[in-house]
């Protein structure tokens, strides 16, 4: 998967990536308000909405699984809102910092401009450490990256006269700017060209063939990955000791329930050479009453294959064995049902 490691200390790229996109948000911020005496208080309520972002669309899972949570409150360490808390999140992060900034007498002008040039500059802090870190950049993704750049760069080096007028046109060019951004995004990307090739070569990225595989099920029985060619499948890396991924287990299960019939397989690699014992990994697998494939990787080769280095992670692979999705960390039945969307929705 793609995470770095430190001693005890596992971090996702993806969560880097948006950390990083954040914090190159906030600097635009700054810069742009370079020499103006609201900057301080413009800077501590975009710094405070953020958080409120954050702990809204971390705690707005409450609103969208209630009965998850009371059969297995742990799950409110592991899963966020998703899509709809980060709506509900971005709203009242918005009213708060409005209704701060409007309390202060700060002029809407002054930081409806700074806040939007932020926002500019961290989607595309995100589209451009997306390319640079995705291994084979897209046409779509660099070309995103560069516009955004272009149009940041306007914006940054423009007027710093705060009028209504001069507002008004930011407010267009950035409307502007995010039309343009996902209209070429989405063209380049439906033509899925790549500026480095690789489509169907043997690796770990998103667009290349999933390394094969053999092992035994808990029966006794053979497994390969080729086998499933002509289904979807979500290769689950998982073991027993691991809270989150007896949170996500229930989820799996039901999702493989929901969807079995429709050529789509979950394997559940157990990565059996870090657990107790054997007996241990049946007892869980009867408790948790999971009918989809469970391989066990005695050796851990095929989680050093995949380059696996915390628990849970899954790889979705499309009906030809080429990797779709790449997930560090459990999944809930929406997040199943979405990355299964992406791929059945390019057929």
């Amino acid at each position: 998967m793609d995470t770095w490691t430190w001693g005890p200390l596992v971090l996702h790229q993806y969560l880097v990536i948006v950390l990083a996109a954040a914090a190159i948000g906030y600097g635009v911020l700054n810069l742009r308000l370079r020499r103006n005496p609201e900057r301080a208080a413009i800077s501590s309520a975009a710094m405070s909405g953020a958080l409120i972002w954050l702990l809204v669309w971390k705690w707005g899972w409450v609103l969208t699984d209630i009965q998850s949570i009371w059969n297995n409150p742990q799950t409110l360490l592991y899963f966020s809102g998703g899509r709809y808390a980060a709506w509900l999140a971005s709203a009242a992060a918005v009213i708060y910092v409005g209704i701060s900034l409007e309390r202060r007498k700060i002029g809407r002008p002054v930081y409806s401009d700074s806040l939007l040039a932020a926002i500019l500059g961290g989607y595309v802090g995100y589209l451009a450490l997306s390319a640079a870190l995705g291994g084979k950049p897209s046409i779509a993704e660099i070309s995103g990256a560069v516009l955004g750049i272009a149009i940041l760069i306007v914006w940054l080096t423009g007027s710093r006269k705060f009028s209504p007028k001069v507002a008004l046109q930011r407010m267009l060019l950035f409307g502007i700017g995010f039309a343009v951004l996902i209209t070429v995004s989405d063209q380049l990307k439906d033509r899925g060209v790549n500026l480095i090739g690789g489509e169907g070569e043997i690796g770990l990225r998103v667009g290349q063939q999933a390394p094969d595989f053999t092992l035994s099920l808990l029966s006794g029985e053979e497994v390969k990955l080729s086998d499933y060619r002509g289904s979807v499948v979500f290769v689950n890396f998982w073991a027993t000791w691991c809270p989150p991924c007896q949170a996500e287990m229930p989820y799996m299960q039901q999702f493989y329930t929901n969807n079995e019939k429709d050529r789509v397989v979950i394997l559940g690699v157990n990565e059996t050479q870090t657990e107790a014992s054997l007996p241990v990994v049946k007892a869980w697998v009867e408790e948790w009453k999971l009918t989809f494939p469970i391989p066990l990787d005695r050796t851990g080769e095929v989680g050093k294959l995949y380059r696996v280095q915390a628990y849970p992670a899954t790889f979705v692979i499309d009906e030809e064995g080429i990797i779709r999705q790449k997930h560090p960390g459990p999944m809930d039945e929406g997040m199943l049902e979405s990355a299964l969307r992406a791929i059945r929705g390019k057929k």
